[in-house]
């Protein structure tokens, strides 16, 4: 049923939302064809004339009448695809139209086999490439416009639907490298084709099939025995190897194809070996940064005079707690250094890396990183009280074995990192702690505020014990005199 609508009011319409817009508000629901007449007799502004130019049910000759008197190429491509439009304006127009109108007319998919002819030729390249792009031609025409001198036409007819497949072979071995790679990267092609070009072994045709979303399995197992390692690496995501396939590239004579099989995920545990004892030191190191190594296999590496695969094995993140403590034992200083930076070292590791060795070198390291252990050895925390370098004393102040007078000492050390740590070590008495609470430097005295409020109260003294009063802040201080008198 047409619609309900006054003139004024369509007019309005089309001069506030625009001509196109309104075409598709009144697409189904029709409107009169005095309305559109009307409109066209009593309102030639452009608005009104392109909206009727697009209108699909805008009777034939107000279609004529505008081919004929309105210049504007927008209004005559609109009339051009129009599906009113005569047979015979249609011809009219791919002979004397302007190129907008030609190459609308082109691109139009109510395409006539006397439209495609009047317009295989066109001298202008917009409109042969429109024409090309037009899914709707008959074959004969899409033949002739594959071997159209431009490559921008042929590169058009290579994106198109339902090509021949004569047609699709002429396009990928086309002269053009844009063609080519448009239709062999992007064409819409047969699953059988496309496994006849990634079987190829051509490189270049199989870098380009790797443009294509979603490939078959098919072809990602074709790909994936390219000779070309780019090929080969792209693949590596999408298909999981064979046990075979692994053995022959961890036992073949070239480098990078042994690399590649170390740096597999779920790596059979036969062929681990046979890489931990690969001649090249990048195998090896790679095998040992794989995350999915196995203990024995790990083990075997941690224990061997193998520095640079022991560094990488250290730096691995899945590594079992018994290869951990082996790579803490190992005689290499950088090895060790490696383990000081795992963000999982347990007390069992500090112990190995801190008192076995005494390397204060690596202390430092683990200085650096604001690590706390508790358990130093009496000689290295000696050594480490007395050193110059304020980051190793800040170290030694969580070690449960300091003396009172060790305290005492680091409470007056000239670094207040080394003041503030040491607010941190359980061992601190209430005194000691109220005594940092009035150090000079704010950051100091608030640590060991924070500390001390924390601690539960002290348990009272009696007075024959402390030789001190007992009543008020008196005995407060005088336990802090005899605290650092002791």
């Amino acid at each position: 049923m047409p619609a309900e609508i006054k003139l004024e009011e369509l007019l309005e319409a089309i001069q506030k939302d625009g001509p196109r817009k309104i075409v598709q508000q009144y697409r189904h629901n029709l409107l009169p064809s005095r309305i559109l007449i009307e409109l066209y007799s009593e309102h030639p502004e452009r608005n009104v004339l392109l909206f009727l130019a697009l209108y699909p049910t805008v009777p034939s000759q107000v279609l004529e009448d505008l081919a004929e008197s309105c210049p504007d190429p927008e209004i005559q491509a609109a009339a051009a695809t129009n599906p009113r439009c005569t047979h015979l304006l249609l011809v009219r127009m791919a002979r004397e139209g302007g190129v907008p109108v030609r190459a609308a007319l082109a691109a139009n998919k109510l395409q006539n086999s006397k439209i495609s002819a009047e317009l295989l030729n066109d001298p202008d390249l917009l409109v042969r490439t429109a024409l090309a792009g037009n899914g709707a031609i008959g074959t004969a025409y899409r033949t002739a416009l594959a071997v159209d001198p431009e490559p921008a036409v042929r590169t058009a007819l290579s994106g198109t639907g339902k090509l021949a497949p004569e047609l699709i072979h002429t396009l990928a071995a086309d002269d053009s490298a844009v063609v080519r790679s448009n239709m062999i990267a992007y064409g819409k092609v047969e699953a059988n084709m496309l496994l006849g070009w990634a079987t190829s072994d051509d490189a270049a045709t199989q870098r380009l099939l790797l443009e294509r979303k979603k490939p078959s399995s098919e072809v990602v197992e074709a790909l994936s025995h390219s000779p070309d390692p780019v090929v080969q690496s792209a693949m590596k995501g999408l298909r999981e190897p064979t046990a075979q396939e692994l053995l022959a590239k961890a036992e073949s004579d070239q480098e990078p194809m042994r690399l590649d099989a170390a740096s597999t995920r779920n790596l059979p545990v036969e062929i681990q070996h046979v890489l931990a004892s690969d001649p090249v030191a990048e195998v090896r190191t790679a095998l040992a940064e794989n995350p999915g190594i196995d203990e024995d296999v790990a083990l075997c590496i941690a224990a061997s005079n193998d520095p640079l695969a022991c560094k990488a094995l250290a730096n691995n993140p899945q590594l079992p707690n018994v290869v951990k403590v082996e790579l803490c034992h190992h005689e290499s200083d950088e090895v060790r250094l490696q383990m000081a930076y795992r963000d999982d070292l347990t007390d069992e590791l500090l112990e190995i890396l801190i008192n076995e060795h005494q390397d204060l070198n690596l202390v430092g390291h683990l200085a650096l990183r604001s690590i706390r252990f508790q358990q130093i050895k009496l000689e290295l925390l000696e050594t480490l009280l007395m050193h110059k370098r304020p980051s190793l004393r800040a170290f030694a102040t969580a070690a449960s074995l300091l003396t009172h007078a060790q305290v005492r000492k680091l409470m007056r050390d000239d670094s207040p990192k080394v003041r503030m740590a040491l607010c941190d070590n359980p061992i601190l008495s209430h005194t000691a702690l109220a005594a940092l609470t009035t150090d000079w430097n704010a950051g100091v005295a608030e640590a060991a505020h924070i500390r001390l409020e924390s601690l539960p109260p002290e348990p009272d003294t009696e007075s024959g014990d402390t030789g001190f009063e007992e009543d008020g802040e008196s005995s407060f201080v005088s336990r802090i005199v005899k605290f650092f008198t002791e």
